[in-house]
């Protein structure tokens, strides 16, 4: 099917006209904002996959790597407490190691057959541990949204350990507590103004519909592939109708206006006089439209920071969202190198006493070493 070219919409000034009124002036930034959006969205649309399939085929392969050789690496520290004479201050240092890596594969990776290992180093039992760390982190989470949201919960509608499910109730009860708020608005009774108010909102929304259904009527009118008996201008027309029917249903003005100059049923000297009245009524829409896009860009950059583990503030591009991951593989391909290492180095006792020797428990509970 041919591709055919969308003309870019824009009010140019003219030898009449050499100062654009507010209004297309407006008109012009709202355009440009969205074509800003639009390639941004069109870009992570395009980087996304590409970024999971670099996960799945090169970051998740050294992760895995990296965690059965931590795997490894607590069951020989386990022998090695088991079978070799070793002081108190050594022994301390392979609990806590057993019980760090543990602690980690278990809850973060699944490592379900690890949990004796851990129940049998930190001398309490792992399932215990975590029921109890979920209801303390239940409660004063269910008392932090109680007195954000102004909402009662339940315990059965609070779990910590399901956040999708518990999203999802405190959804309900705020949609509960909105529609009841509604409800008692609407007994009350309106005052002049707040009649007059919505009067005003429902006719400027009429009227913005009707300056789409104006734009798309008159594509149909040229464009309706029925009409035409030539087969290489009615498959044109089809294309192009398929576009215009897209953009009407997501009331995407632009794209019916770029459709109506690049099948020259309307041109610029056209686009450069629309009336004022008119061209409110497109601002509102082009207004509404940038929001909607910057709300989907906002949604999947969203997303993206949940993947790479970015924080809200920090810069974030596609050139830093590929650099971070070619950092995480560096990092990780160090990591494996060394527990490598050390797994070797460990098979002498000797050697495994003088690392050993060199090795401090973390104060904070941070161990640098994994």
């Amino acid at each position: 099917m041919p591709h055919h070219k969308i003309k870019a919409v824009r009010i140019e000034e003219t030898q009449q006209q050499t100062d654009l009124s507010p209004a297309q002036k407006k008109f012009n930034g709202l355009i440009q904002k969205i074509d800003t959006q639009k390639k941004l969205l069109a870009t992570w649309q395009e980087v996304i996959p590409q970024y999971q399939q670099e996960i799945a085929g090169k970051l998740n392969p050294l992760r895995d790597a990296f965690r059965d050789h931590q795997a490894d690496m607590v069951v020989m520290l386990d022998a090695l407490y088991t079978t070799q004479k070793l002081a108190h201050n050594q022994r301390d240092k392979i609990a806590h190691l057993i019980t760090s890596i543990c602690e980690e594969l278990i809850g973060q990776h699944g490592r379900e057959d690890l949990k004796p290992l851990y129940d049998c180093y930190s001398e309490q039992d792992y399932d215990a541990a975590v029921q109890e760390a979920d209801e303390m982190a239940s409660e004063y989470f269910k008392s932090m949204f109680e007195q954000e949201f102004g909402v009662e919960l339940d315990d059965d509608e609070f779990d910590c350990s399901d956040p999708e499910e518990m999203a999802a109730r405190l959804a309900e009860k705020m949609q509960e507590r909105h529609k009841q708020a509604q409800e008692s608005r609407s007994k009350r009774k309106k005052s002049a103004k707040q009649l007059e108010k919505e009067a005003r909102e429902q006719e400027e929304e009429a009227n913005v519909s009707k300056s789409i259904q104006a734009v798309y009527r008159q594509l149909v009118a040229v464009l309706h592939p029925d009409r035409e008996l030539d087969p290489a201008e009615r498959e044109r027309k089809t294309e192009l109708m398929q576009k215009v029917t897209v953009a009407y249903g997501k009331r995407d003005l632009l794209q019916l206006l770029e459709l109506q100059l690049s099948v020259e049923q309307i041109d610029q000297s056209k686009i450069n006089n629309i009336a004022d009245d008119r061209l409110k009524h497109y601002n509102k829409i082009l207004q509404n439209q940038l929001e909607e896009l910057q709300q989907e860009v906002a949604h999947m950059e969203l997303d993206i920071r949940r993947m790479t583990g970015l924080a809200p503030y920090a810069h974030l591009s596609p050139k830093r969202v590929f650099a971070l991951l070619n950092e995480n593989m560096r990092t990780l391909r160090n990591q494996i190198n060394r527990i490598q290492h050390d797994l070797m180095l460990f098979n002498d006792v000797k050697q495994f006493k003088s690392w050993l020797k060199g090795y401090r428990i973390p104060t904070s509970g941070f161990d640098p070493f994994f």
